[in-house]
């Protein structure tokens, strides 16, 4: 059983000049083009022309296929001429340019066309233009290109930028360290009567230095981790204070403040603190507990064994705490039970300031 191209071989072999089988090779959008095994043209269809530019085909009638193309693409038409020769097919991609200079690109199919069991007779070449596709994917790889390169132009800006505010956070912290550590030492030179404020004021410098250290470790600038925060500092009073404090974030979760909100909660949970070993009694912890509730908001407990409630309310720890709570919509009260005084701030910790 002879094969289609069989068929279609001794068609074009024997009854070239047919208006039949010119008809058929007109038909194609494509440039069709039969060359002899020597890779000679010896047809193109009108597509062809119209498409390779040109004018008048007896110009190329007789020449060498391979000449039509840049000498650097000549090699792969020759090993397609001999893939065809040999029987079997060939196809591949490549710019070349009209016969008039147009830059055009080409997806070429090379068979051959032969009788059953006979030589090849023919080759057929058929070259679809593909301009249209390669332009539009060298466009989106340039347009790629471009996006990679200002996304990397942005990435080292904000590399820059993290830099810098890592190195602020560090030159702030060592600075209020430096104006902690100057407060402690005045204190301990200072009579009685000025000590407990300059001590005071050691801590409340220390807190917010203890924030900026945390920002300058953090991954995200913006956001400070509050479990590790207040782990941290109540690490610090215990040694500052010389009294135990005992921490319990377990119903936390993993919530994170922006920084100037985790600042204003440093400086509440250091007043709490200093102000429960002020006024507790000696030598018993100070209990401080975070708990997050479902509802978006958190609680913040500090409570230390008493002889009674608490009951100076116009003091600077309490005003500078109710200050800083409104700093995160919350509100802060006192209370006394069994025994002991309970510090509770409520304060909002919504979705955004929980980490997933």
């Amino acid at each position: 059983m002879q094969e289609p191209d069989d068929h279609l071989a001794l068609k074009i072999s024997g009854a070239l000049e047919t208006d039949f089988l010119r008809a058929i090779l007109n038909a194609s959008q494509d440039c069709v083009k039969l060359l002899e095994p020597d890779g000679t043209l010896t047809f193109m269809n009108r597509n062809g022309m119209s498409r390779m530019e040109v004018d008048d085909f007896a110009t190329l009638f007789g020449c060498p296929w391979p000449d039509l193309w840049p000498e650097a693409l000549r090699p792969r038409l020759e090993r397609a001429l001999a893939q065809a020769r040999s029987g079997g097919r060939d196809s591949f991609e490549a710019e070349c340019p009209t016969v008039k200079g147009t830059a055009k690109w080409w997806h070429v199919s090379v068979l051959p066309l032969r009788a059953a069991g006979g030589p090849v007779e023919k080759i057929l070449v058929s070259s679809r233009e593909i301009t249209e596709r390669v332009l539009r994917e060298r466009e989106q790889r340039a347009y790629a290109t471009a996006l990679e390169q200002e996304l990397a132009e942005k990435s080292d800006l904000l590399a820059q930028r993290d830099f810098l505010m890592r190195e602020v956070d560090h030159r702030v912290k060592n600075s209020l360290a430096q104006v902690a550590s100057i407060l402690r030492l005045q204190a301990r030179r200072a009579s009685p009567s000025v000590r407990p404020a300059l001590e005071e004021a050691a801590h409340r410098v220390a807190s917010i230095a203890r924030v900026h250290e945390l920002l300058q470790s953090s991954t995200d600038l913006r956001t400070i981790p509050v479990v590790p925060l207040v782990q941290r500092l109540c690490s610090e009073f215990a040694l500052s204070l010389d009294r135990p404090v005992q921490v319990d974030t377990a119903q936390a979760g993993p919530l994170a403040m922006q920084s100037d909100r985790a600042s204003a909660l440093a400086i509440i949970l250091g007043e709490l603190v200093a102000n429960a070993v002020r006024h507790g009694l000696a030598g018993d912890a100070v209990q401080v507990r975070l708990h997050r509730r479902d509802d978006g908001t958190a609680l913040l407990t500090v409570t230390n064994p008493a002889s009674g409630p608490k009951t100076a309310r116009g003091g600077l720890g309490t005003t500078i705490c109710e200050t800083y709570a409104s700093t995160l919509d919350g509100h802060l009260d006192w209370g006394f039970a069994a025994g002991q005084v309970i510090a509770r701030l409520d304060f909002r910790a919504d979705q955004n300031e929980c980490l997933r």
